[in-house]
């Protein structure tokens, strides 16, 4: 990638100050009805004259979107994020463009974007028939099932085991509607947290004895931890989840742009070495691996590019 669009410090405007003052934009914007899609600026009109795209990430969503040992985004949504912010920079003709990271969680993310904080979500967001009443999704980048993490040593191996015991996801998350569906029919207890780290670390201390989540970043979870051996993923599918990019739906020329650009990286190589960088090869310094192929679903959707959900 062009260095303009490399994720350096450099490019971070977003201050330490304007971190802090995040949680509170959130909680007002939350409360407030999104703007009409008729009165919202386009995003490429707001692209092309700042001159700036700001993107959304998670910091514990590993390997899609996570924050590295330095602190900056990285990730595999984080890279096609970054390819379709030079798609725009090439479209609208600008000569720089820089990018601005924005943290965001499975609670806040979505106010995010239908409020134009962010220009496009860079996580494994599932494209879902009820989000798509709030915004818009991507063509998939990926494909992955609900299922649960324990330690190995719990003897839980379905729901049935469940009864008597605490439940964690992270709030706002796919993870979250299977957790209160079937709360009654097993009898177990839900405990939410406010991200995939917080969620883990529930887990990890033994206030919860099952992590509902995408296997795939139950498998990132389980990669960082000090003893990844001591936790296994369980369970039947819950669902098959279709991981896309978030944008505005008040834009549609740029979620066509967001798409051509995706699917033109996965009917290409860059998609294998994608792959293999985030999913099949050692990441950061502590060489995090979590060694996984590409399932039938995933090269699918990389063949047949859909913004379809699965529901």
């Amino acid at each position: 990638m062009p260095s303009l669009l490399t994720p350096t410090r450099a490019n971070f405007t977003v201050t330490r100050r304007a971190l802090l003052a995040f949680p509170l934009a959130f909680a007002l914007l939350a409360g407030a009805p999104a703007r009409a899609e008729t009165s919202a600026t386009p995003v490429l009109d707001k692209i092309r004259s700042t001159s700036t795209i700001v993107l959304g990430y998670r910091e514990s969503a590993l390997p899609f979107s996570f924050a590295d040992e330095r602190g900056e985004p990285s990730g595999y949504a984080v890279d096609l994020c970054l390819r379709a912010a030079e798609a725009a920079k090439q479209k609208l003709g600008l000569q720089e463009l820089k990018v601005r990271w924005m943290p965001l969680t499975p609670q806040n993310r979505i106010p995010a974007v239908m409020n134009g904080l962010v220009d496009l979500d860079c996580a494994p967001n599932t494209n879902s028939l009820e989000r798509q009443k709030q915004v818009a999704f991507s063509v998939s980048h990926y494909v992955s099932t609900v299922r649960m993490l324990v330690r190995a040593d719990s003897g839980i191996k379905s729901f049935d085991d469940l009864r008597g015991k605490t439940v964690v996801t992270s709030a706002g998350s796919t993870g979250d509607r299977h957790v209160r569906r079937l709360k009654a029919q097993y009898g177990y207890r839900d405990i939410y947290a406010k991200d995939h780290g917080e969620s883990f670390l529930l887990l990890d201390s033994g206030r919860a004895q099952a992590f509902v989540m995408d296997d795939v970043l139950l498998a990132g979870l389980r990669a960082r931890a000090k003893q990844p051996s001591d936790y296994v993923i369980v369970g039947p599918a819950l669902s098959v989840e279709q991981n896309a990019l978030m944008l505005s739906k008040a834009d549609p020329a740029w979620k066509q742009l967001v798409d051509e650009t995706l699917s033109t990286v996965f009917a290409g190589p860059d998609v294998t070495a994608l792959q293999k960088r985030w999913f099949q090869q050692p990441i950061g310094t502590r060489a995090v691996n979590l060694a996984l192929a590409p399932s039938a679903e995933v090269r699918n959707a990389w063949k047949h590019p859909s913004d379809v959900a699965t529901e």
